[in-house]
């Protein structure tokens, strides 16, 4: 891995998101979004909108839907409830599922991250023979996911020019440089490219055999 200087830092440690860039769940979650509509008293997101909603943050699409940021936590708790229901269907990115196996067989340290439950992903992995994750870490602020992935920096003794993120969303840009770690940013997950460029990733691939190349350090 090299970084804009040209100095070369080894990854050894990789956290990855899970929905959006493992699963492919976003119409799933957009569902969810708009089933409980009713119960925290917020504009339903309309299907034709789609492409523009993932164009804009999530902040945006809050505050454009009338969604209270003070009830987005209990929102998140009622959609994870909701979303258990659906894992035996959901579909697994099979290209990233090959990547995360080639990384598990270098010996890369693999961390999973998701404000999903862990119950949730657990069962999905077995599901579908991914077990590869050495530790799944639960973002439980939607807006701070930066300090999940301090916390468990700090309690793991890890190097932060050692250690790389892997997300499908603005907000994992955000996070990353908060956290003051690289990030791969994915293009086939829920927000478009056009709104992860604004977040100027470290590196934005549009196929998963790409992050391979990133982390070889082929840019």
């Amino acid at each position: 891995m090299f970084n804009e200087n040209g100095c070369g830092n080894v990854i050894k440690t990789v956290i990855c998101d899970f929905d959006g860039t493992i699963v492919n769940s976003a119409q799933l979650v957009y569902d969810l979004f708009n089933s409980f509509s009713d119960k925290y008293s917020y504009e339903k997101m309309p299907q034709e909108k789609m492409d523009y909603i993932r164009s804009i943050t999530f902040r945006q699409r809050f505050k454009e839907y009338n969604v209270s940021f003070f009830k987005v936590p209990s929102l998140v708790m009622d959609v994870v409830k909701e979303y258990k229901k659906s894992v035996p269907y959901l579909q697994v990115n099979s290209e990233m599922k090959e990547v995360l196996r080639e990384l598990k067989n270098r010996e890369f340290k693999l961390v999973l991250i998701s404000a999903n439950s862990k119950e949730n992903i657990e069962k999905f992995l077995k599901l579908n023979d991914m077990e590869y994750f050495d530790e799944i870490i639960r973002s439980k602020r939607f807006f701070g996911r930066n300090l999940t992935i301090n916390s468990y920096i700090k309690s793991h003794n890890l190097r932060r020019d050692e250690t790389i993120l892997i997300g499908d969303e603005h907000r994992d840009i955000i996070a990353s440089k908060k956290s003051n770690i690289k990030i791969v940013s994915v293009t086939w997950g829920y927000d478009l490219e056009e709104l992860l460029i604004t977040g100027r990733p470290d590196y934005l691939v549009k196929c998963p055999n790409q992050i391979l190349n990133v982390i070889d350090g082929v840019t």
